[in-house]
């Protein structure tokens, strides 16, 4: 039995059939039992174990942002900046796989670098409907209100941190085949954060 993992395929699945077919054999005795049998460059315990650190920052990210804030703003505000994080991620992962994107470690890095970024905006968006509503407007005029005296100057600060990586993305050469998912990832999920902070959550 020939199982190969083709550029841009699932690590993690290609590896799992490849213990599987070992196990197989093993267990059917087409191999000698004196055989020993050395798995050598298995990359899927690390690219695992990122993906573990991912889900596990953004669950501790959500636990945290809404503990901190629920001092601040209340449950209901604190609940909603929470789910600006799995709403952003979400969005972001669309994006990512409609452009063709694999889930590498440079993409998991800049995911896991992107996640403490996420929530800046939502933060920003949802103290400044807290506040007209607190003056007595309703949530509908509240939320036009404080979205629009907030937009540009969030999209400028969003703006700004985009820009500082841009140049990245059009790094050349074999580096550059490397290190412009990481600017790109970035983009996408700050980018994200901000149609989150300014369109769903209001």
């Amino acid at each position: 039995v020939q199982v190969v993992k083709k550029g841009g395929e699932n690590l993690l699945s290609t590896t799992s059939k490849i213990f599987s077919v070992l196990d197989d054999a093993k267990s059917t005795k087409m191999l000698p039992d004196n055989l020993n049998i050395s798995i050598t460059n298995d990359q899927s315990e690390i690219v695992e174990l990122q993906l573990n650190n991912l889900w596990n920052s953004m669950i501790m990210g959500v636990i945290f942002v809404i503990l901190v804030l629920f001092y601040f703003l209340g449950t209901r505000n604190a609940l909603f900046v929470g789910l600006a994080i799995p709403m952003s991620m979400f969005l972001s992962m669309v994006i990512i796989n409609l452009l063709g994107f694999k889930i590498n470690m440079i993409v998991l890095f800049s995911l896991i670098l992107a996640l403490g970024m996420l929530v800046d905006n939502a933060i920003v968006v949802v103290e400044n409907i807290y506040r007209f509503v607190d003056q007595g407007y309703t949530k509908l005029q509240a939320a036009k209100q404080a979205v629009g005296e907030i937009a540009v100057p969030i999209i400028a600060s969003t703006a700004t941190t985009l820009a500082a990586f841009l140049p990245l993305a059009f790094w050349k050469d074999i580096v550059g085949e490397f290190m412009k998912f990481l600017p790109i990832t970035l983009i996408i999920v700050l980018t994200s954060s901000l149609f989150v902070a300014l369109v769903i959550i209001p």
